[in-house]
């Protein structure tokens, strides 16, 4: 279960738009909110991507936004 509140504050650190990531990750803009709002779930390669763009670095963070 992903931490929305953790998530969403790290994409706004980055200052980088939701509909950019989506697509970064191989989401449509519907597929990126389901997975935030946790009706889906984001796969490894997601986290692996959005971790490098939001240059989320600790493990512990990483796991704390990811694996709530």
């Amino acid at each position: 279960m992903t931490n929305k509140k953790l998530l969403e504050e790290k994409i706004a650190e980055s200052g980088k738009k939701k509909g950019f990531l989506a697509k970064r990750i191989g989401l449509s803009q519907m597929g990126f909110y389901n997975c935030l709002n946790n009706k889906a779930e984001f796969n490894a390669s997601h986290i692996k991507i959005l971790s490098a763009e939001l240059n989320i670095t600790s493990l512990k963070e990483r796991d704390a936004i990811f694996f709530a």
